[in-house]
């Protein structure tokens, strides 16, 4: 499958929700309950933006990120239609945000994975990012189970 991903704009946040709602989380998810709104917020703020990744006129994966605190670059929101898993969108996605921290001199990038979305965790496991029962994800859902928190180092020494 081809497809090519570029930086969300206010008119993709139909698009972005479709994408995510379409993802297949688990309906325990805080993600499930999330509007476009809220992306709007999340996706807008400032130092925060996203990317969807299109093949041809459809959304097929999206993912948004935000500074969080010092040094640090949340990814969240990541999301693939099923229908494309296994080609390639989400872990370019991931890189996406990756160069924006990279660019923007964030030292390491930070992502939740919900309890209700463990199966993911090898997937980012293989991207390189590292489970940090230290770190504290910022925006946990505090009506939610905490989160598992990775991190990569995007620059620097990681010690």
């Amino acid at each position: 499958m081809s497809y090519t991903l570029r930086p969300v704009t206010h008119a993709d946040l139909p698009a972005f929700h479709t994408v995510m709602m379409a993802a297949g989380m688990d309906s325990r998810s805080s993600l499930n309950r999330t509007t476009v709104a809220d992306l709007e917020g999340s996706l807008f703020g400032v130092g925060a933006g996203g990317f969807l990744a299109w093949a041809g006129a459809e959304a097929v994966g999206c993912v948004g990120y935000r500074p969080d605190g010092e040094g640090t670059l949340t990814l969240n929101k990541l999301a693939t239609l099923p229908s494309t898993r296994g080609q390639g969108v989400g872990a370019a996605l991931v890189q996406a945000v990756e160069n924006v921290a990279a660019e923007q001199g964030f030292d390491r990038v930070l992502l939740a994975v919900s309890q209700f979305n463990l199966e993911v965790i090898p997937f980012y496991e293989r991207l390189g990012y590292v489970q940090d029962s230290a770190a504290v994800y910022a925006h946990a859902s505090p009506n939610s189970p905490q989160p598992v928190v990775l991190v990569k180092v995007t620059r620097g020494d990681p010690a």
